[in-house]
Order: structure tokens, then sequence, then C-alpha cells
């Protein structure tokens, strides 16, 4: 199956209300919110990926890394716009002639 992928970064968490809740109850919630939205457009969330980011030195800094978070969605691809099929009832015989046989693999 072929799926389309979303990539969003991961919100940041206000600190409007720094007693209110605590930060992991408030983050939970806000990952939450933003994968329901992306559901409602179709979209299964897939994964959370860490990216760590090289920042150059600077006259005035030394180089750091930093790293983001990246919730990944994905999307099932309509059937009808790929060409590719991995069914060899769907290949005539003149196409499997012309499929390139590179022959058993041979112990040297």
């Amino acid at each position: 199956m072929a799926y389309h992928y979303k990539i969003e970064p991961v919100p940041e968490v206000s600190k409007k209300f720094l007693n209110s809740k605590s930060i992991s109850i408030r983050s939970a919630e806000m990952m939450q919110r933003v994968i329901e939205m992306e559901s409602k457009s179709g979209w299964e969330f897939f994964d959370v990926k860490d990216v760590k980011i090289p920042i150059k030195k600077t006259f005035l800094k030394s180089a750091m890394e930093s790293t983001v978070s990246f919730l990944v969605f994905r999307k099932l691809r309509n059937s009808g716009h790929l060409n590719m099929s991995t069914n060899d009832d769907n290949v005539s015989q003149t196409e499997k002639e012309n499929i390139p046989n590179l022959g058993p693999a041979l112990k040297s």
C-alpha cells in the first residue's frame, strides 16, 4: 500500500496558565487536539520523530544542536492513481515477457 505523509511540528505548550495544570497534562491535551483535528481530515497518526538540527557557530555563539519533534500522519493514496501492480493476475503475458529477468542467484 502506498501512503501520503504529512509532517507537523509538535505544538509548544504556552506558559500562560503556569499553575493550572502540570506541563505533561497540558502537552498531552494539546497533542490530542492536534491528532483529533488531523484525523477528522482523514489523516491517520503514524509516529512522533525527533530530529537533531545542527546550529552553526557564529561570532558570539558556539556550535550547538537543537532537537525538534514532529508528528507524522499518513493517508492511503487512491488506488486509481497508482500505476504499479504487484498482482500477477493483472499483468498480461506480453507484459510479463518484457519484464527483465536477472536469473537465479549463484554462489561465487
